[in-house]
């Protein structure tokens, strides 16, 4: 039996990973930011020798993108710093880390319309970004893990895109969206799943370096509001808007993403489209209310 640490276990993706991993053969032990400091040494080694670890999902991650442009030096400390930490543990106990990380490690622009393979160079344009990337670097240079790439994350929980709109449309009756960033929701439970999967069937042991997931396809923000709005049946009206109109401090890709073929190609991987994943969340959503 496998012994699986996930941090950061507070966060959507750790919730994904408890409620999808409860008929796994398999351990799974979460713990939450306020339990485990990855910036801690000694912390993460007395979990690994305690609870006899051998694998860490690592999901505790300095996530405020706008945030992180005033406090650049509180993303750098959880998002590449901590990551040095983490994968020396990590090596000295021989755990396996699989590392969670992010489709904006990518610069993107509107003149792109081809998705971002692992092997493309990275080229943040703000500061989550670029601790992001170095946090990766940590991962593949020091202790040989598995970092998997991300984007637009949501679940029926925690704070993610999906919720804040069925927030605002319950309070308006018109929400501005902006329409000049195109990327790919991803369902923390989806990911999760996958998570699951390649660790309960032996694929991870294998596996090494960047490998990207998603849900499959693509849209802008503005789109994705609109789907759920429809789902939700709310007559709540989205209307489009530039990324310069919302006024926002840190700059994002125009276009993110991201080439599933390496991933697709284990066994078990199954990917989903992001609007059947949509309907998934959001009937757990309809039913907690």
């Amino acid at each position: 039996m496998r012994r699986i640490l996930v941090t950061g276990g507070f966060g959507q993706l750790g919730q994904a990973i408890y409620a999808r991993a409860g008929d796994s053969s398999n351990r799974y032990i979460i713990a939450t930011q306020a339990e485990l400091d990855i910036r801690d040494y000694a912390s993460i080694e007395k979990w690994i020798i305690n609870d006899e670890i051998d694998t860490i999902i690592n999901c505790a991650a300095y996530t405020d993108v706008e945030g992180a442009e005033e406090h650049p030096d509180a993303a750098y400390a959880i998002n590449s710093d901590a990551l040095h930490t983490l994968t020396s543990v990590c090596q000295a106990h021989n755990v396996k880390l699989i590392h969670i990380s992010t489709d904006y490690v990518f610069g993107g622009d509107n003149q792109r319309a081809t998705p971002y393979s692992e092997d493309d160079a990275t080229a943040p344009i703000n500061t989550y970004g670029r601790s992001k990337a170095a946090g990766e670097e940590a991962v593949i240079q020091l202790c040989d893990g598995v970092v998997i790439r991300t984007s637009w994350l949501y679940a029926p929980w925690g704070k993610n895109f999906v919720l804040t709109m069925l927030r605002l449309a319950a309070q308006r009756s018109e929400i501005c969206v902006v329409d000049d960033q195109r990327g790919t929701p991803t369902s923390a439970l989806g990911l999760a799943d996958m998570l699951v999967t390649l660790i309960d069937s032996g694929e991870v042991d294998t596996m090494a370096g960047i490998y990207h997931y998603t849900d499959d396809g693509d849209c802008t923000w503005c789109d994705f509001a609109r789907a759920i709005m429809s789902l939700a049946g709310s007559d709540c009206h989205i209307t489009p808007c530039s990324s310069r109109e919302r006024g926002m401090k840190a700059e994002r890709p125009t276009y993110s993403v991201l080439d599933k073929s390496r991933i697709r190609a284990i066994r078990g991987v199954n990917i989903i489209h992001w609007r059947e994943r949509l309907k998934d969340v959001m009937n757990i959503i309809d039913r907690s209310l």
